[in-house]
């Protein structure tokens, strides 16, 4: 038996954003349907306190593979010339357990899984014209944040803001070069939002970047950034004026979401929470129901998404005769 070991440039040549996001609306649907094992995940938090590693696990109900993935972030990692996250995705069979491939992906899987729920929040959440987007953050997240959007919705004018001028300035080139878009730099995020018909927040805050006052009525809000319990993008008043908050994974969003947040601070009670993005997409729960309603998707990441996007790329790429074949007589 042998392993098909893939690395990241052959698996971004396997899965196109169209294909990613109809794969995790399946996936959200699959979580609807209670047809997905997972146990939880462990991290590992590095001394120092800015590098972390996470293992999590997950398992559909009559699919023929599980995934175990491995992500870290190692903040020092560019003064090695190297990537900041990482990471790999590991394939076995669901029958015999044995292990089917290896991705060493460094977190591309990963993007492309938050970048399709992002854009499957904004179409079941988002008015329908969106004459301009906000980015909040300049990174890797922020563009596929925003590039998986353009593969559902028309948009006119994109606002950005991030801390770095520098990043922020090669993002915005890069958006313009790649898509064509009408794209302007913002000099706050207050400046950024304040006409938004939508708002990304995909950076690494520790501390609220956007207030409620800020936002003008029919507004919705991909919250992306807060995965963990020291990270947070919403003022917690953005929470409490919200007429829609939906979790991708309600658990999550409350362990370590902007929803915890909110409900830490007492401005919100678990009742203001509609559900989660899947029982939207099945139609369980009403989402929007006015244009002029603010709604907030609190998107952690959940690892059924990886799940069907690592099958699909596998399957793809066993199609497209890629990767390498690693023989070994303990397979």
């Amino acid at each position: 038996m042998s392993l098909l070991v893939l690395n990241e440039d052959e698996l971004r040549q396997t899965i196109t954003l169209p294909e990613a996001i109809v794969a995790v609306e399946t996936a959200f649907t699959a979580l609807a349907e209670n047809r997905l094992h997972r146990p939880g995940h462990f991290t590992l938090d590095m001394p120092g306190g800015k590098s972390k590693v996470e293992v999590e696990g997950s398992y559909l109900n009559q699919t023929p593979y599980y995934i175990i993935r491995v992500n870290s972030s190692f903040h020092q990692a560019y003064q090695l010339d190297l990537p900041s996250p990482s990471g790999l995705a590991l394939v076995f069979d669901a029958l015999s357990g044995q292990p089917i491939a290896l991705m060493v992906d460094n977190g591309y899987i990963s993007q492309l899984r938050a970048g399709a729920a992002g854009a499957l929040a904004a179409r079941y959440l988002a008015n329908p014209t969106l004459n301009r987007v906000a980015v909040l953050g300049s990174g890797r997240q922020a563009y596929i944040q925003l590039k998986s959007l353009m593969m559902d919705r028309s948009i006119g004018l994109v606002s950005v803001w991030g801390r770095s001028p520098l990043h922020v300035d090669s993002y915005a080139r890069r958006m313009v070069e790649d898509h064509d878009l009408n794209i302007e730099i913002a000099s706050s995020p207050e400046a950024a939002v304040r006409q938004a018909d939508l708002i990304i927040t995909a950076t690494s805050s520790q501390e609220p970047l956007l207030k409620a006052d800020w936002l003008k009525p029919g507004v919705h809000i991909n919250a992306v950034g807060s995965n963990h319990p020291d990270k947070q993008e919403l003022h917690v008043d953005v929470l409490q004026r919200a007429e829609v908050i939906i979790a991708d994974k309600l658990d999550q969003c409350i362990a370590a979401g902007e929803i915890h947040h909110a409900l830490a601070a007492g401005v919100i009670t678990p009742a203001r929470i509609q559900g989660e993005l899947g029982d939207l997409i099945k139609g369980k729960i009403p989402g929007r129901t006015h244009p002029d309603q603010i709604t907030v998707a609190d998107l952690t990441g959940v690892e059924v998404q990886d799940t069907v996007i690592a099958t699909l790329a596998m399957e793809k790429a066993l199609f497209l005769g890629l990767g390498q074949r690693v023989e070994s007589p303990l397979l």
